[in-house]
């Protein structure tokens, strides 16, 4: 009986053992299985018909946004800058017909052929940030042929003195890349080189001094340092110390040409109306499949469900 007793405790020992191993191997086929799935995706995500499909209604968009400038005879790029962020703040280009700013917001990921599209397209949702704001305008620009670049900045510290010191430090220690947390855009368009920050409804315009930017509005330099993280949206370095100062008649010539454009816009609402009517198919389906990739991605852990990305 002893015996007996000890062959089916070591039998169920085994048993015990053996489940363990099964579970562990099941776990192992699982991971490998999901790993598969996230390696497949990974080498054909953006050559899919979702992904395809978001690109041209972005197109469409880009194509009716051009219309619409060619309408108000807009050519310049103050202008068409000041048009793009009278559509972003004023709703005209989200689904909802509102726009947000949020600092925390999760985005799918990079497309393999264009550096900021994923930014640009979040938009649509009626929700975004500086970095959302900065890529759709880049896109926008692009279109019309105008020389610009998305920019990431540090505007935490505003006293002068302490970050001509940084600046000088960072020269010194050939530190190329401070802790940006912003993001704007840098035109250069014939004699005019300037930044814009379109973030918020209350849109700034600065010219460039020794890799600081100033507010043409005032006297004071606003944004400090500029980072030369240039991975954003730029193949080459761009090297924001050799921008040229903007003279006083080319910054109140941007000044008021922002102004006359944000007025005209603001004067002729039924066309706005008229253009958010024949976008509307586009914002749906832009949203419906940028969705779809979200989740997708979500669910190969490509995005993380609790910690977001500012």
């Amino acid at each position: 009986m002893f015996i007996d007793e000890k062959i089916k405790e070591y039998i169920e020992q085994e048993k015990e053992k053996w489940q363990k191993v099964r579970e562990v191997w099941e776990e192992l086929k699982a991971l490998s299985k999901k790993q598969k799935e996230l390696n497949n995706y990974l080498s054909t995500y953006t050559n899919d018909f979702i992904h395809q499909e978001m690109k041209e209604d972005f197109s469409k968009v880009l194509d009716n946004i051009e219309s619409l400038a060619n309408t108000f005879n807009f050519k310049t790029s103050i202008e068409i800058a000041m048009l793009t962020a009278m559509l972003i703040h004023g709703g005209y280009l989200s689904l909802t017909n509102k726009y947000f700013n949020k600092e925390e917001i999760q985005d799918i990921w990079r497309f393999r052929d264009d550096k900021n599209i994923h930014f640009a397209l979040k938009i649509f949702s009626g929700n975004g940030n500086c970095r959302h704001t900065a890529a759709f305008t880049k896109k926008v620009l692009d279109r019309f042929n105008i020389e610009n670049s998305m920019v990431h900045v540090d505007n935490r510290e505003i006293d002068y003195n302490i970050n001509e010191i940084r600046l000088f430090l960072s020269n010194i220690h050939k530190n190329i890349s401070t802790n940006p947390n912003h993001a704007i855009n840098y035109i250069s368009e014939k004699d005019y080189n300037y930044f814009l920050d379109l973030t918020l409804s209350q849109f700034k315009i600065f010219g460039a001094y020794n890799q600081f930017a100033y507010s043409l509005e005032g006297d004071n330099l606003v944004f400090p340092l500029y980072s030369y993280n240039y991975s954003i949206s730029n193949d080459e370095f761009i090297d924001y110390r050799k921008v040229p100062q903007i003279t006083r008649e080319e910054s109140a010539y941007l000044i008021d040409t922002a102004n006359a454009t944000i007025r005209k816009c603001r004067d002729n609402q039924d066309l706005f109306v008229k253009f958010y009517l024949q976008n509307i198919d586009n914002y749906h389906r832009i949203n419906k499949n940028y969705n779809k990739i979200y989740e997708k991605e979500k669910s190969l852990a490509l995005i993380d469900r609790d910690k977001l990305k500012k």
